[in-house]
């Protein structure tokens, strides 16, 4: 196939694509983003409903946890933050974020209990990534969404972000299967930002959300936020 070929099948793909989201995109919620100035972690949400006794989890800590922050500055509300990778834990130890709303457990969110391997980041990268392969150099403990509710006592959560390196696809399913009642998720789909994921994953996970109750109401590239149902 020639390059003009190669460059014409990719606008069609692209603009099938554009298509896909123009057809589910929800656009009647009145939306925020939240993070600092020059923050590389904005997230979009519906902030109606949020409250200082609302339950929040963010899985995948990074460098940057402006975003959770804010959500306490604008709601007052607890966060209950994972993420095991030698990066997430210097975040966490750093004095401006031993605050009394973030409770931090080092362990990775995934849909079982266990051990996970990891690899290194990426060239110009702070976000170690889950690998079973010869690239991985550490082992972490992780576990599934119901067993992180059921040692916190949490019957539900209000809102879950997810930026966990490709394991959104497995958690995604497993928290569908077990009909977790989550009222809003921000995920962070990784098929253009690591091998082995493919845009059709993101788009069956999308699909899989829609078809549980729910909406679409933001995507800002690899940022995807939905509504269940119930709670817009």
């Amino acid at each position: 196939m020639n390059r003009f070929m190669l460059k014409l099948t990719k606008g069609f793909r692209d603009l099938r694509y554009r298509l896909f989201y123009a057809l589910l995109l929800d656009r009647r919620f009145n939306l925020v983003t939240l993070c600092a100035p020059g923050s590389i972690c904005p997230w979009t949400i519906h902030p109606a409903g949020l409250i200082p006794k609302s339950i929040v989890y963010c899985g995948g800590i990074g460098s940057d946890i402006s975003f959770e922050h804010e959500l306490v500055k604008h709601f007052g509300c607890d966060i209950v933050l994972y993420d095991p990778s030698p990066t997430g834990a210097k975040t966490m130890a750093l004095p401006e974020n031993q605050i009394p709303q973030f409770h931090y457990f080092p362990v990775a969110l995934t849909a079982r209990k266990g051990k996970l391997k990891m690899t290194p980041p990426q060239p110009g990268e702070d976000s170690w990534f889950p690998r079973n392969d010869d690239s991985a150099t550490i082992e972490v403990p992780c576990t599934d969404l119901q067993s992180l509710m059921q040692q916190n006592g949490h019957d539900h959560i209000d809102l879950l972000k997810m930026d966990i390196e490709g394991s959104e696809y497995e958690v995604i399913d497993d928290l569908l299967k077990r009909r977790l009642p989550i009222g809003q998720i921000c995920v962070e789909f990784h098929h253009a930002l690591l091998p082995g994921y493919r845009r059709s994953q993101t788009i069956r996970a999308i699909l899989k959300l829609r078809a549980h109750g729910y909406k679409l109401v933001s995507q800002d590239g690899e940022n995807h936020t939905f509504i269940f149902g119930s709670s817009a």
